[in-house]
């Protein structure tokens, strides 16, 4: 597997959705919620940049092959202090 749960991704395509948003652009980012084997695929949350929120983020579930994202960190690498 590309990647493990709670791992942070990039997404490295747009990402087209059945929602009101319609797409989700290339260049977001989110996190490994659930990973699936046959065929490998991952529930991913994606914080999505929407400036009329509150928060600053909307956000999405959806469901990534491997080659859609990039790892970014994972909850098993050492950070250095």
């Amino acid at each position: 597997m590309k990647a493990k749960l709670y791992d942070g991704i990039i997404t490295l395509v747009d990402i087209k959705t059945n929602s009101a948003r319609n797409v989700i652009p290339k260049g977001t980012q989110g996190s490994i919620v659930e990973c699936y084997e046959n065929p490998e695929g991952y529930a991913v949350d994606l914080a999505i940049p929407d400036n009329s929120l509150i928060t600053d983020y909307d956000y999405e579930n959806v469901i990534l092959y491997p080659e859609q994202f990039r790892v970014i960190n994972s909850i098993n690498e050492t950070v250095a202090v």
